[in-house]
């Protein structure tokens, strides 16, 4: 980060413990952010430390299951407990199922929904009162969302199950509450991050079908949030949409 934007402030990641959670846990440490990481696999986020090497910054664990909202519950009071408020909410945590809609268990749809929208609902109601907090100035919270959100490309096996949809309903979420931030008169900027497909564990469910597809990799995204995190008091980056280039072989193009 290059300034000290958000020296010494408070960030809470959701789903930091791999991926792009991972990448931009460590990027938010070594600006001098004190991180502290949801996820279940709490142990992976204790390791992310090895990766931070700015003075005074670290990244903290709680183990939290986002599809329990008691879980959930139960983090966010601890945050309060222990640090009083927060400047950076990034709610990174998801769930994909490679399926047909068709053949998808009610369990399965739920548990899309439940961790996609629901979760992420509760985590950015918690968040929002954490920065509503006399001792935070300004605040911005970042939402993982998908260019799935927003369209849905022609494949030639659509597994989407209902991903697409609860992506739909993050843009729309976001976009509501912006409104309430704006009504509220919060000094509160909010983003959505919308990638394409992310070379990440994400993507197993899908093995050798997107295999030869060009992708982007969690580092790419990590970086997306920290250019949002870096614009000035005055800018408000709504939406970022990311999309991995197809490179071609250019050599002997033109030599004939």
């Amino acid at each position: 980060m290059s300034s000290n934007l958000w020296k010494s402030k408070i960030a809470v990641v959701t789903g930091a413990s791999v991926g792009i959670g991972a990448e931009v846990s460590i990027k938010l440490a070594n600006a001098g952010i004190t991180v502290i990481g949801l996820a279940r696999r709490s142990e992976l986020i204790d390791d992310l430390n090895k990766k931070v090497h700015s003075s005074g910054a670290q990244i903290l664990s709680y183990c939290c299951d986002m599809s329990n909202e008691e879980n959930i519950g139960k983090a966010f009071k601890w945050i309060a407990e222990h640090f009083g408020c927060i400047s950076i909410l990034i709610c990174n945590a998801g769930v994909i199922k490679a399926n047909f809609i068709i053949e998808s268990s009610n369990a399965e749809l739920k548990e899309l929904y439940d961790i996609n929208v629901f979760a992420t609902t509760i985590c950015l109601r918690e968040g929002l009162k954490l920065m509503r907090h006399d001792d935070v100035d300004k605040g911005h919270i970042i939402v993982l969302n998908s260019v799935l959100g927003h369209r849905i490309p022609d494949v030639a096996v659509p597994l989407f199950s209902v991903y697409p949809a609860t992506k739909h309903a993050i843009t729309g979420l976001c976009q509501t509450l912006r409104q309430e931030i704006h009504f509220l008169k919060l000094n509160i900027k909010l983003t959505s991050i919308n990638p394409g497909m992310v070379d990440t564990d994400f993507l197993n469910v899908y093995s050798h079908t997107v295999a030869d597809l060009p992708k982007l990799n969690a580092g790419d995204v990590a970086d997306a949030i920290m250019y949002a995190l870096e614009t000035p008091n005055h800018v408000q980056v709504e939406d970022i949409t990311l999309q991995a280039m197809r490179r071609y072989d250019t050599a002997g193009v033109g030599n004939h």
